[in-house]
């Protein structure tokens, strides 16, 4: 169960426009725009109510067709608060032009791991990170066209699948 006051982190950040989510599980989950993900994430780091000092994993969610189609997941861990805060920003298509390629900023600067997790993310779902340091692919190789976790990504079998009664 988190250790961490639903609104006290509403009220400490509502100049982000946050959604806090009723907890239904051991994380507490907040919702935050692209536009407010960096300082967000560096208060829940930095401030002694939240101190958010280790980024456990963060991963990407492709919703298909819906107005917000990607969610980059931050799940961030206070060992001394024994809490957990699952983040999830948001990137709207509203606004973005089209074939504009999804961005959000790096957290490197405050969690080194991103790094690795960050790179992972571009490399399977095509999402930039802006201010990356080594911002290429780290699964797939360089030659690869697409992502293949996004929903859009066409379904290509390497052979044809045998027709029953083939053996």
């Amino acid at each position: 169960m988190s250790g961490l006051d639903p609104y006290s982190l509403r009220s400490r950040h509502r100049d982000l426009g946050i959604e806090v989510a009723e907890q239904s599980g051991p994380e507490m989950r907040v919702t935050v725009s692209v536009t407010h993900a960096w300082t967000l994430l560096s208060r829940l780091r930095d401030e002694e109510e939240f101190a958010m000092k280790r980024l456990v994993d963060l991963t990407a969610i492709d919703r298909g067709d819906e107005a917000q189609r990607f969610e980059v997941v931050y799940r961030l861990h206070s060992i001394e608060r024994e809490a957990s805060i699952r983040v999830h920003v948001q990137i709207d298509r509203e606004g973005a032009e089209p074939g504009s390629v999804p961005t959000v900023d790096s957290v490197t600067s405050l969690w080194p791991v991103a790094n690795w997790l960050e790179r992972e993310v571009f490399d399977l779902f095509g999402i930039h990170f802006k201010g990356h340091p080594d911002l290429r692919r780290l699964l797939l190789d360089e030659g690869f066209e697409g992502s293949p976790l996004r929903k859009d990504h066409p379904l290509r079998l390497a052979r044809p699948l045998p027709k029953e009664g083939d053996g």
